[in-house]
């Protein structure tokens, strides 16, 4: 396990719980959550990825402490959705309420990933269309959005200034240019990381996390890492080595919540901050990005 900070309270912005790999029994799940809070880790965002597994991360969220909910369709799985999921959708986002009794629903997590350098066009419509659909939604309602981006930054961010009532944006795991990230900030977009952002052959990873403004900068696991379907998108994945399950010797998932301290520690030493500083300024970020997801009216 990985040492806590004193005092520090720390939120895993982007993690998918509902995944098997975490366990299947609640049990399982919670002894994650067991470390991840020893460690100071006590809020987690759990981020769907297709109608089939929201109301599993509805469940979760109403089982369990600090569990925040996300509900939303993910690119890869764009092709996939059938039926009028809109209305679905819409329900989980104005309905759900998580564990404390007045934490709704948030979007996420929704994008476009065009890794496939050929990727079909018609695959590229259908992943746009179905971004578009939820973020429209999100727009209206006034929830954040968890975004994913790959090979696709300069659409991505000329989607998202078509929907300016998002209260919040956080844009996963990016791996961007100086000029994107400039562009990125504009829209007030928050920026989330794992040990993958940070790992010592993630050259553009780094340089990411190097450049973002300090004030907004958080933390997320990815855990368990999300391995693309079989057959996506008509082509195999390039470097399907990054998804593989990794674990540590006692037999748990290494992209687990209790990691993002390891992680915030290697942000720091990239950006040459003293450790106490970082953090103190990841909790300013953390709360002010919680901050936009909508609570239960008490009238």
């Amino acid at each position: 396990m990985v040492e806590p900070l004193r005092r520090t309270e720390l939120s895993d912005a982007h993690v998918h719980l509902q995944d098997d790999r975490f366990g299947s029994d609640w049990a399982d799940i919670e002894k994650y959550l067991t470390r991840a809070r020893e460690a100071g880790v006590v809020r987690f965002l759990c981020a769907g990825t297709s109608p089939a597994d929201w109301n599993r991360v509805a469940e979760i969220a109403r089982r369990f402490d600090g569990v925040l909910a996300a509900f939303g369709i993910h690119p890869w799985k764009a092709r996939k959705v059938s039926g009028d999921w809109i209305p679905v959708l819409a329900k989980f986002l104005t309905s759900f309420v998580s564990k404390d009794g007045e934490t709704r629903a948030s979007l996420g997590e929704v994008g476009l990933d065009f890794a496939v350098r050929d990727l079909d066009e018609t695959e590229r419509r259908e992943q746009e269309r179905v971004f578009r659909a939820q973020l429209s939604l999100a727009n209206s309602l006034g929830v954040p959005a968890t975004i994913h981006s790959v090979r696709a930054n300069e659409l991505v961010l000329k989607i998202l200034r078509e929907y300016p009532k998002i209260p919040a944006l956080l844009l996963h795991g990016w791996i961007a240019t100086p000029n994107e990230i400039a562009s990125a900030v504009e829209t007030g977009a928050f920026f989330s990381f794992s040990a993958r952002s940070v790992d010592p052959s993630a050259t553009r990873g780094r340089a990411t996390v190097a450049t973002v403004p300090r004030d907004r900068i958080l933390l997320e696991s990815d855990g368990p890492r999300l391995l693309p379907p079989n057959g996506y998108a008509g082509a195999p994945i390039a470097s399907p080595r990054v998804y593989l399950e990794r674990k540590s010797a006692d037999g748990f998932l290494l992209e687990e919540p209790a990691a993002i301290l390891s992680t915030g520690r290697e942000i720091a030493a990239i950006r040459k901050t003293p450790v106490e500083e970082f953090f103190a300024q990841l909790a300013l970020n953390e709360r002010r990005f919680f901050q936009a997801i909508p609570v239960k009216s008490k009238n």
